[in-house]
């Protein structure tokens, strides 16, 4: 009796023995197998919005500025405002699709445009809400992506997407006999046909009529052209050529500045407001440009 029960014992503790042996082999399979199919699948490429954020002024930010986007379960994720990233833009802002904005990590859908969530403006130690993002967010969330949006800080009572502020410089500035209701970024009250909007992102509003928003001759250097326009600080500029006012190709120019680089350049970010004189040295193959365009961004 006692001996059968030994046996059965003995038989007992072999299988709970084995059982242990195998519970541990199948752990120590599965965990570098699991680790291994989870390094399989990599988080996707991130998100980009990037953009310009001007203060109600219309003044692009500088380096004492952060852009902070905010999600609705609490996730922050920020990058410094920096001027000469490219040509109008002074942020860049890279969200990994693994951000918790969503559950669903790791897919496609981990941030997108029905997705709750803020940007917001810090300068210094004040906190801003933009009053208007405008920008295109059909390709918000896709992985790889990018997506533009323009951040403008301020107030703006009349809801016409233009900074109170900014359009009481404007009307004390030219004189005119309006309230904020009357103002149309759209509209032009001008001689130079600019609309404000144009004037706004231009930096020209305190300008005289035709002189701010301008490009002009100045003079023909040995049958090279001389621009001359007025730069002001923070916009980047960008000339194009046509010889038909039908297709336009954007023309490397050297500014005439005592400390410029000798080889031309494709875009000038000014740090000042300044009358600028650029030249624009012939192509090295077809035909020279008849009509220049200034473009502003």
């Amino acid at each position: 009796m006692n001996t059968t029960s030994q046996t059965r014992n003995a038989e007992h503790g072999t299988r709970n023995s084995r059982r242990a042996w195998l519970a541990t082999a199948l752990f120590a399979f599965i965990l570098p197998h699991s680790t291994f199919i989870l390094s399989a699948f990599p988080p996707a490429l991130p998100h980009t919005i990037y953009g310009m954020a001007r203060d109600e002024y219309g003044n692009p930010l500088a380096n004492n500025a952060t852009i902070t986007l905010t999600t609705t379960s609490g996730v922050s994720i920020a990058c410094k405002v920096g001027p000469g990233l490219e040509p109008g833009v002074n942020y860049r802002l890279v969200i990994p699709m693994d951000a918790a904005v969503r559950s669903d990590f790791y897919k496609p859908v981990a941030l997108q445009a029905t997705v709750p969530f803020r940007l917001r403006v810090t300068i210094n130690s004040a906190t801003f809400l933009p009053l208007e993002m405008s920008g295109d967010a059909s390709l918000l969330g896709q992985p790889g992506k990018q997506t533009r949006m323009d951040l403008t800080l301020g107030e703006d009572s009349n809801s016409n997407g233009l900074p109170d502020a900014w359009e009481r410089a404007m009307i004390a500035a030219r004189g005119w006999k309006v309230n904020l209701t009357d103002l149309n970024p759209n509209t032009s009250m001008g001689a130079n046909g600019a609309t404000l909007l144009q004037e706004y992102v231009a930096g020209t509003y305190g300008f005289e009529d035709g002189t701010g928003l301008n490009l002009a001759i100045a003079r023909v250097q040995a049958g090279i052209p001389v621009l001359e326009f007025f730069a002001v600080r923070g916009r980047s500029y960008t000339i194009v050529g046509s010889t038909n006012l039908k297709t336009w190709t954007a023309l490397p120019f050297r500014p005439l500045l005592p400390d410029a680089d000798s080889e031309p350049i494709n875009t000038y970010l000014s740090p000042d407001v300044r009358l600028l004189q650029v030249v624009v040295p012939a192509p090295a193959s077809g035909a020279v440009p008849l009509f220049y365009k200034l473009q502003i961004q």
